[in-house]
């Protein structure tokens, strides 16, 4: 990738366009899981509390919020990647950046049918404990 990915702590001022990654990839999270029922955009979220209890680290590149995650204690609970900037490297990188901080056993759900980003966390350590939930020991 030639511009450069700064992964940095979230801040305020990053609210909007952190909800427009969490919409569009959230989007397509559930198609791949075939859960489009659940959508909800994160303004309208019930758990947008749940998600601004956790830290969150964002992903920049010339500027633009282009993906993020968020964990806590030992449950790695969102991570999304706009479309236009998946397969860079840049899932991996947000996924390095929590990997320290998480208490071990972690934990991560994800749709059974999400074989992508599966393939993302059997990448850094994790493994599948059940179809719907993948372990970090």
């Amino acid at each position: 990738m030639s511009e450069e990915v700064i992964i940095r702590k979230y801040k305020n001022s990053d609210y909007t366009l952190l909800c427009k990654v969490h919409d569009e990839a959230r989007m397509q999270e559930l198609i791949v899981g075939d859960a489009v029922d659940l959508y909800a955009p994160l303004e309208e979220a019930v758990y947008k509390e749940e998600l601004f209890s956790e830290t969150i680290y964002v992903a920049e590149v010339n500027k633009l919020i282009v993906g993020f995650v968020a964990f806590r204690k030992n449950e790695l609970g969102y991570i999304y990647v706009l479309r236009e900037f998946q397969g860079k490297g840049i899932g991996g990188k947000l996924i390095d950046t929590a990997i320290p901080y998480l208490k071990r056993p972690a934990f991560l759900e994800v749709f059974p049918t999400n074989i992508r980003a599966k393939r993302l966390y059997n990448s850094r350590g994790f493994v599948e404990e059940t179809k719907e939930k993948m372990i970090l020991k």
